[in-house]
């Protein structure tokens, strides 16, 4: 392994594992709802970043969805978020 690319590792791990990085998305789940075409049966797996395209994953239906992050502050994010969801008016939310 290069320094390089160890450094850049160490850099990534810290920044990634101490803080949280994304508090919302700026993607389009529009266009993944088009392309994955997601039914009752399917499973999906995706990566927690702000959890609002698990969010969005899960309203068109499919049996499961999974969200994982290296990131456990990602993860909480998504979990407060559903709290949120659940117990909140949604002017509040």
């Amino acid at each position: 392994m290069k320094l390089n690319d160890w450094w850049q590792g160490r850099v990534f791990q810290f920044v990634h594992q101490h803080n949280l990085v994304y508090n919302t998305c700026w993607e389009d789940p529009a266009i993944d709802r088009q392309v994955l075409n997601l039914g009752q049966d399917d499973h999906v797996m995706v990566i927690t970043s702000a959890g609002c395209n698990v969010l969005d994953y899960v309203l068109t239906g499919p049996a499961n969805v999974y969200a994982v992050d290296m990131n456990p502050r990602q993860n909480a994010l998504l979990e407060l978020k559903i709290a949120g969801i659940r117990s909140l008016e949604f002017d509040d939310f």
